[in-house]
């Protein structure tokens, strides 16, 4: 069941300051829990407003109401492909992915590849083309998150030295065009309550032969507040968690990570 903290860490990621925020947003609780079978009482007529919200800013795209409808109370449904199960645990809302990924599966007695990431999600029939793809993809969005996350620290440090001359918060924001920089290619840390966070999908029974990598931040420790509430964000430090269904390790550098995933997927060719 997608849980009410799932979308205000949503939001908070729109809001573009807080990534340890971000961190709770997707994780295994909303997804794992669908296999227990359990029951739910998520109505589409009784709660249409929290349909529309998480239809428009929740669920990836393309997503039915009947899906999610299911997937609120607790039901994976019969239909749901393998690649639509992934783009949940990779964290794919409306508008962002908290966690780019690719991943291999059994399709009709071949292999399969799904890349998730920023705005470009792709599938593909070959190990090489695929990984190619998620390499570009996955560094484009590192160097992103890195220039956002600057961008947002040197706005922290100007608004706080005006903050002590003596102007006044909504006079610093009119003048910068009552806007505040976000972060627009986020990568989330691990949900802390969760040893081993993706492994419901790659033990679900219907992801033959599945692995994949997840890219996950595992940043420095956040700093102090620079005034008031607000705080600069912490140093990011991307790990890729290679895993499949008996397995999940973590590689410091992409390239580490998809030598580990070519050779587990070329060790279970089909």
């Amino acid at each position: 069941m997608v849980k009410a903290w799932m979308t205000a860490a949503l939001v908070g990621a729109l809001l573009g300051f807080s990534l340890v925020g971000i961190s709770r947003g997707v994780s295994a609780e909303n997804v794992g829990n669908l296999q227990s079978g359990r029951e739910g009482n998520f109505s589409a007529s009784s709660r249409q407003e929290d349909l529309v919200r998480l239809r428009n800013f929740v669920y990836p795209q393309g997503f039915s109401d009947q899906t999610i409808v299911s997937l609120e109370n607790g039901t994976v449904p019969e239909d749901l492909t393998v690649g639509d199960y992934a783009r949940l645990h990779c964290g794919e809302s409306t508008r962002m992915v908290l966690h780019p990924c690719i991943v291999r599966y059994g399709e009709r007695g071949k292999h399969a590849y799904l890349v998730v990431t920023q705005d470009g999600n792709m599938g593909f029939v070959d190990l090489a083309s695929a990984t190619g793809y998620y390499r570009s993809r996955v560094t484009e969005t590192t160097s992103a998150l890195a220039q956002e996350i600057d961008t947002i620290n040197v706005f922290v440090d100007e608004f706080c030295a005006e903050i002590a001359a003596g102007a006044r918060p909504a006079d610093i924001l009119m003048a910068r065009g009552g806007d505040r920089p976000r972060i627009h290619h986020p990568i989330a840390p691990p949900n802390p309550k969760y040893k081993y966070q993706f492994s419901d999908l790659f033990s679900w029974a219907r992801c033959v032969d599945c692995v994949g990598i997840i890219a996950v931040n595992q940043p420095e420790e956040a700093p102090a507040p620079t005034c008031g509430a607000l705080r600069k964000q912490s140093v990011p430090h991307i790990s890729y968690f290679v895993v499949d269904k008996i397995t999940s390790k973590g590689h410091r550098s992409i390239d580490d990570g998809i030598a580990e995933f070519t050779r587990i997927a070329n060790n279970t060719k089909r």
